[in-house]
């Protein structure tokens, strides 16, 4: 019982190291491909949409956008810019699996460790 219950607090505490790892993920920022409105004033008539790369952040997925107009242009800010939850999630869960297989992988690495010191002795 005792065991299965560090596995559930591991696994938490794991799940908490992913999302902080996620939401500072924000501050790895890249500018485009996607591109949104800017206003209408770059063609000749001033009547036809301008488009422009757009600030993004995130990652390994992008997740939170600059929303030009409501926002400051250029900053990312999780109470003005369009977040895109599906994308956090998925950052989060690539964090998490990733700090899960790393566990497993200290976890073998100290049993062989231990195997191996005890044979030594014998």
């Amino acid at each position: 019982m005792q065991s299965r219950l560090f596995k559930v607090s591991l696994a938490g505490i794991a799940l908490v190291i992913a999302s902080t790892l996620a939401l500072l993920a924000v501050l790895v920022q890249r500018i485009g491909p996607e591109q949104v409105q800017y206003g209408n004033l770059c063609e000749p008539t001033s009547s036809d949409p301008c488009y422009r790369p757009v600030l993004k952040g995130g990652f390994p997925f992008a997740y939170l956008f600059d929303a030009p107009g409501v926002s400051v242009q250029g900053k990312l800010s999780f109470f003005e810019d369009t977040l895109r939850p599906e994308a956090l999630l998925l950052d989060i869960t690539v964090y998490f699996v990733a700090i899960l297989l790393f566990i497993a992988a200290a976890s073998r690495y100290g049993s062989v460790r231990k195997s191996g010191a005890t044979r030594a002795d014998a």
